[in-house]
């Protein structure tokens, strides 16, 4: 647990992160760009279905009503597929940002290989479908679990990554050291939501900066919670 002042702490998190994100300026972006790439090809992908969706607005007989339903149910199968299908790619190339952003506290330059390093991919990916299964079903339960979910497990990605947990382990860890840090980790979220949701304007375009620093600015939190050394 860290003792320091969370606003001072999470002050010195941002500068953290803004520094060393315009120190490696081009590795974050090009690591981001895969993530922005992947991300913009699953909007394409449910074109498609919305030019469906449009033309059905209002069909004039009863024929049309047939066509367009039997049209909207496949093309729903099909979009659902795609959107699964890049959903768990994306999930695949972030691995990049985050081990970067975890070298970076450690002073190790980062660089493309770390989305090329397979190493813990398979319990990083576990997690990360689970999470997503378990804060999907809070939300649609009533909400407030959902963001439980989110703000309690959050961690859990640095601790596989980082320390090669296993899932459960991961969990566990997680939402102890949100406990133990609280305000910091609340401040800490409603940053990260911030700049997230920024990044999502200008069709996603903004995440190429918003994707490494909400991830760097995180990794150093990560760090100071566990009481370990930030270098740089």
């Amino acid at each position: 647990m860290n003792g320091e002042d969370p606003r001072t702490l999470v002050r010195s998190a941002a500068l953290w992160a803004l520094g060393t994100f315009r120190r490696n300026l081009l590795a974050f972006v090009a690591l981001a760009a895969v993530v922005t790439a992947v991300q913009f090809l699953q909007q394409i992908s449910l074109r498609p279905l919305n030019d469906v969706v449009d033309q059905c607005a209002d069909p004039l007989t009863e024929g049309q009503q047939a066509a367009c339903a039997s049209e909207l149910a496949t093309r729903a199968l099909t979009s659902g597929a795609l959107t699964l299908v890049f959903a768990i790619v994306t999930v695949i190339v972030t691995v990049g940002v985050l081990r970067a952003a975890l070298r970076a506290t450690q002073g190790q330059e980062p660089g493309f290989d770390a989305l090329l390093d397979g190493h813990n991919l398979g319990r990083y990916l576990g997690f990360q479908l689970l999470y997503a299964m378990m804060a999907g079903l809070g939300i649609l339960l009533c909400v407030i679990p959902g963001l439980l979910v989110i703000f309690f497990f959050q961690l859990g990605p640095y601790f596989v990554l980082d320390r090669g947990m296993r899932i459960g382990e991961a969990f566990a860890a997680s939402a102890r050291l949100i406990r133990q840090n609280l305000p910091a980790a609340f401040l800490m979220t409603v940053v990260n939501a911030l700049v997230l949701l920024l990044g999502g304007l200008v069709y996603g375009i903004l995440t190429l900066v918003t994707l490494p620093l909400a991830t760097l600015f995180t990794a150093y939190l990560y760090r100071r919670f566990n009481d370990d050394p930030v270098i740089g």
